[in-house]
């Protein structure tokens, strides 16, 4: 579908306070209307199979439906690239006769097969049943077939969807399901719901037959085909719970599927609402697109998440995870009415599984994620101003914006208020698809208070705020003393971005340590807040929105005395980082002593990882006994600050990094080679015979590198294994890092360019990006 957006205004009658009318404009969202149904499916029965080596599924599929019409004359299903063998109907009491497809009249139009009913036999709100048989031949974009292709050779062979349009006949609907699959008896089946039976048949093959009692949306309908295998375990509350995995990487199931069953426990008690569903499991996938699909009751994941313990610090499966089991009670069990609102599915599920994480890593890790959906949005606002309740407003907005909304929507109305509301929310529309304003309600009847201020400005309107912060101490004639805060908001206003209206803490700090406080709220295009300062106290330094709770950007300079108080001794790491970011531009001279005095007080990633970073070209003994100690980091993510930006290696600390080609983490080994190699030259060919038989993680990263460095050096007989690497046999980050390694070498031959424009076709767009640019880069279409 196609969204088109226009400006619209909505006159709102001024009440008796109010001087004159108030005029209010809104995007108007070509998702805001929901799909025209002719009838309601309530159940599918399906029975399907393949044959993956000709993309074909083949299948049956019975669909029991109400007529939403007196008199329904025509019924719609999408069923691209299928061939229809025939159509019947069954109605209340009867069955047409008939074969083939004389059953029922039907023809195609475009991607829709139009069902024709006989005329007065499908009655108004009545149960009756359609039965579609089928072959569809997917060509792209809904079932995919790996490794079944004779030039992919040696891949994993798949079958997954996680989306059933283009193998199932489709309508938008809620539904309940019984699938049964049918496939070589040497490969497991994973799907949604209960698994009721598996049965041998006398072909050798196995019929899987999945089961969901309770309703979900159809478009959450998935299957995965491979050589699986899974463990099973319940969580303390009683949910079974299924970790499938690929046949030989049993290792890799503790790393991958780690806190799970945590997980499942945290929301059934963040949330105090139970899983609506009876079963969990998850799979991984080969060469897929995203992170992962939250289709019910059983998550498909990008196999690159499927870890050893040794790729946990470069990606893990632990928020992603988090995201989607949020999904279950967020975007199934209630799903969004229109698209407009997707927000309700995802920011819930990036929110809950921020939370989770706290919950697990702490206040720190906390408020670096809070720092890391700050600049996503900050980013995305200098392209568009598109809002969170909006089809368009991207993944910035209806991820990590709407994730940072619901925690300041938290802050506002308060912890009981807040776990009510939402409470409120899943128990009034069980197993319903939902509009934002249903949520609004919900909040509302929580609370008893009207937050249609906060909704208005951070979900329905677009742009973030900009402050500007000064402050001076103000006498006045009697000698009282205060502090003065001036808080202005400089952003640009328009029909669509207004001022902003929110209660937000200043803080001053005292140079005894104490310190004193006020939340004024500030909706006007200037405030100044004063805050007394009766003993005339020496100020320290000033926060204002201590923590960052507050979606902004803000303009607060303050002398390098005031952020040296700030980086030592404010209580909030993420205060403390502001302040270490605001140092940046300054001289190193100036700031060193500063830097190695906060970062001997630090103990999180985040700001160490800064300090370290600033402090990246000093060669002082101070500085490099810092990076020494570094280096042997509990954390990863702080020795891998010294690996990335110490470059040339200081000669002192080459023992150093050449210890750390044998760091735990695969990223850092990668990196320890590469700056080696850059570093001391005259030592490659030692370094390379040291790491040949490394391979790395996701896109054999290691292996990738060491291929690069060997090659330039004018090893050219690892050549044909580079050029191997970029070919479809391969899952597709191996792939991309192939073609970035050859394109650096400045490579390229028949095979090569063969391997990108089959790569530049590719559903994964990643690696399609990567094969285009590769054939771009070479001027070879």
């Amino acid at each position: 579908m196609k969204y088109y957006f226009l400006f619209f205004t909505l006159l709102l009658l001024g009440n008796q306070m109010a001087a004159q009318d108030k005029l209010v404009t809104f995007y108007q969202d070509g998702a805001s209307d929901p799909p025209e149904l002719a009838i309601t499916l309530m159940h599918i029965r399906a029975e399907i199979s393949f044959q993956p080596e000709k993309n074909l599924v083949i299948g049956k599929t019975e669909f029991t439906f109400s007529p939403n019409r007196d008199q329904t004359d025509s019924i719609l299903f999408s069923t691209p690239d299928f061939t229809i063998k025939s159509v019947y109907f069954e109605f209340a009491g009867s069955k047409i006769k008939g074969q083939g497809s004389t059953k029922a009249d039907w023809h195609r139009t475009g991607t829709n097969l139009v069902i024709v009913p006989p005329k007065n036999q499908l009655k108004y709100h009545q149960e009756n049943k359609i039965t579609i048989e089928y072959e569809a031949l997917p060509l792209r974009g809904s079932i995919y077939f790996t490794g079944w292709k004779p030039e992919e050779e040696g891949k994993r062979k798949e079958i997954w969807a996680h989306r059933p349009n283009g193998w199932l006949p489709y309508l938008d609907a809620r539904v309940t399901m019984d699938m049964f699959y049918t496939f070589d008896e040497n490969y497991k089946v994973f799907a949604n719901g209960e698994r009721i039976e598996v049965k041998s048949n006398p072909d050798k093959t196995r019929t899987w037959h999945y089961r969901m009692t309770k309703n979900h949306p159809f478009f959450s309908t998935s299957v995965v085909i491979g050589k699986y295998d899974y463990k099973s375990t319940t969580s303390e509350g009683g949910v079974p719970l299924e970790y499938w995995y690929y046949t030989g990487d049993e290792a890799k199931v503790e790393p991958t599927y780690q806190f799970t069953t945590r997980m499942m426990d945290f929301f059934e008690k963040e949330l105090d609402f139970k899983y609506p569903y009876p079963v969990y499991r998850q799979a991984p996938v080969i060469d897929y697109m995203y992170g992962a699909m939250e289709t019910t009751t059983a998550t498909v994941f990008g196999d690159f998440m499927l870890i050893d313990p040794h790729a946990y610090w470069q990606r893990n499966y632990i928020n992603t995870n988090a995201h989607e089991m949020a999904h279950q009670w967020f975007g199934n069990y209630i799903c969004q009415f229109v698209n407009k609102d997707v927000w309700l599915t995802e920011s819930f599920g990036t929110y809950y599984a921020k939370m989770f994480e706290k919950s697990v890593f702490g206040e720190d890790y906390y408020q670096n994620s809070m720092n890391d959906e700050l600049n996503t949005t900050l980013a995305a606002a200098k392209t568009n101003q598109y809002p969170v309740g909006s089809s368009m407003g991207g993944v910035a907005r209806i991820y990590q914006k709407g994730s940072l909304v619901l925690g300041m929507l938290r802050s506002v109305m308060g912890e009981k208020e807040f776990c009510f509301a939402v409470k409120k929310y899943l128990t009034e529309h069980p197993y319903r698809n939902a509009l934002q304003e249903d949520f609004f309600r919900d909040v509302y009847e929580a609370s008893g208070k009207s937050y249609q201020w906060f909704f208005d400005e951070w979900i329905l309107h677009g742009g973030e705020p900009n402050y500007k912060v000064t402050w001076l101490v103000r006498d006045d004639t009697l000698g009282n003393r205060a502090t003065c805060i001036q808080v202005g908001q400089i952003h640009e206003t328009n029909a669509l971005v207004g001022l902003f209206k929110m209660p937000i803490n200043i803080e001053v700090y005292y140079k005894d340590g104490t310190f004193a406080s006020a939340c004024p709220l500030i909706e006007n295009k200037f405030h100044e807040i004063m805050i007394p300062n009766q003993e005339k106290k020496p100020i320290s330094y000033l926060l204002f929105d201590p923590g960052r709770k507050v979606l902004k950007k803000v303009s607060f300079e303050k002398s390098f005395e005031e952020l040296s108080s700030q980086a030592l001794k404010a209580k909030n790491m993420i205060d403390r980082y502001d302040a270490l970011v605001a140092l940046r531009m300054m001289p190193v001279k100036d700031k060193r002593t500063l830097l190695l005095s906060c970062y001997s007080n630090e103990k999180y990633q985040l700001t160490r990882s800064e300090i370290i970073d600033q402090l990246s070209d000093d060669r002082m003994d101070a500085s490099l006994e810092l990076f020494k100690n570094a280096l042997k980091d509990e954390d990863a993510l702080v020795r891998k600050a010294v690996l990335r930006s110490v470059s040339p290696v200081p000669q002192s600390l080459k023992a150093d990094f050449e210890e750390a080609l044998n760091d735990f983490s695969y990223l850092n080994q990668e990196l320890a080679l590469q700056n080696l190699c850059l570093s001391f030259p005259e030592n490659v060919s030692a370094y390379l015979e040291k790491t040949k038989a490394m391979k790395g993680w996701r896109g054999l990263n290691i292996r990738m590198k060491w291929l690069e460095i060997a090659i330039s050096k004018g090893d050219r007989q690892y050549l044909p294994e580079l050029i191997d690497y970029s070919g479809p046999e391969f899952e597709f980050e191996t792939r991309i890092n192939a073609m970035n390694v050859l394109k650096r070498l400045l490579y390229i031959d028949s095979t090569t360019a063969k391997n990108a424009s089959q790569a530049s076709l590719h559903w994964n767009n990643k690696l399609a990006t990567a094969g285009k640019d590769y054939l771009k880069y070479f001027n070879h279409e």
